[in-house]
């Protein structure tokens, strides 16, 4: 009877699948095989995208840009949804984040996603306001399963044409005046900041007071704002927004932020009765 024992524990350990597996021993955890893995896969149809599976292989995510390289300014790419196990992922949430990890900051333009059938989502506006180390965090959500992956860019550089003052020093005279009147001398321009001194990443506001050459107020008129570092070549992390206050020429902008400290180039264009003129104002942010 012992000796029974015996070849049945001595089988027990050299039958296939039984005991612990060659190199492996007892009470080590084991490390899944390239096999056990086989049924998460990434999903790849042409040669020059990026793929990524998602951070708990819930999906596969193919991204396609046109150009190639994504460029500082406005970009459109496309992504690819699959499961990871296969199959195409239609009528998904997706959302794509431009994130900038050395800033700490995205940007305020929020790109926009279109589905195009088959898994496919075509991403407009993605914004990149400067050149450097970008991020496109990609969240992918369909009947309550969630997942996100993070495609790195270390080097967005500019398109192609280079701002006309990059890297250019301030000028040994520059005028930090806050009230201007504009190229044409349409329009007699001034503004303040609200709530305290101009500071970097801070978002505020400005107060814009904006009159006719004889000085009556200009009401209604269409503003925008553009901001620039032309030590850097690059813009604001925001894109103002434009409101009325009054009817005597006051205007706020909203979403100024300066993500640097320097010498910052502020252009105020107006179109009203006396025509289309603008204005630049020179900070020396803090």
């Amino acid at each position: 009877m012992k000796k029974l024992m015996l070849v049945f524990v001595v089988l027990f350990f050299l039958l296939p699948g039984c005991g612990a597996k060659e190199g492996e021993m007892a009470g080590q955890p084991h490390e899944m095989t390239e096999h056990e893995h086989a049924d998460v896969k990434v999903t790849k149809h042409f040669d020059d995208s990026l793929t990524k599976l998602t951070d708990n292989n819930l999906y596969s995510l193919e991204l396609v840009i046109p150009d190639k390289h994504l460029k500082m300014g406005v970009n459109t790419v496309e992504i690819i949804v699959h499961h990871s196990t296969g199959g195409d992922v239609a009528e998904a949430e997706l959302s794509v984040t431009p994130w900038m990890p050395s800033m700490g900051h995205g940007v305020m333009q929020k790109p926009v996603v279109m589905e195009r059938g088959g898994g496919l989502y075509s991403v407009e506006n993605v914004v990149l306001s400067m050149t450097g180390h970008w991020q496109l965090q990609v969240k992918v959500a369909k009947n309550n399963k969630e997942d996100t992956a993070v495609f790195d860019f270390p080097e967005v550089k500019a398109m192609g044409h280079e701002h006309a003052m990059m890297h250019a020093p301030p000028p040994q005279d520059i005028d930090y005046a806050t009230e201007k009147m504009t190229a044409n001398n349409s329009y007699k321009v001034m503004y303040q900041s609200i709530g305290g001194p101009i500071r970097i990443n801070r978002i505020h506001s400005w107060e814009l007071k904006v009159t006719d050459a004889d000085g009556k107020p200009v009401n209604d008129a269409k503003v925008t704002v553009v901001g620039d570092m032309p030590e850097h070549g690059h813009g604001l992390p925001t894109q103002p927004e434009v409101f009325t206050m009054a009817a005597d020429g006051l205007y706020r902008i909203d979403g100024m932020k300066f993500q640097m400290p320097g010498w910052w180039v502020v252009t105020i264009s107006i179109m009203a009765e006396g025509g289309h003129d603008s204005v630049s104002f020179n900070l020396n942010v803090l």
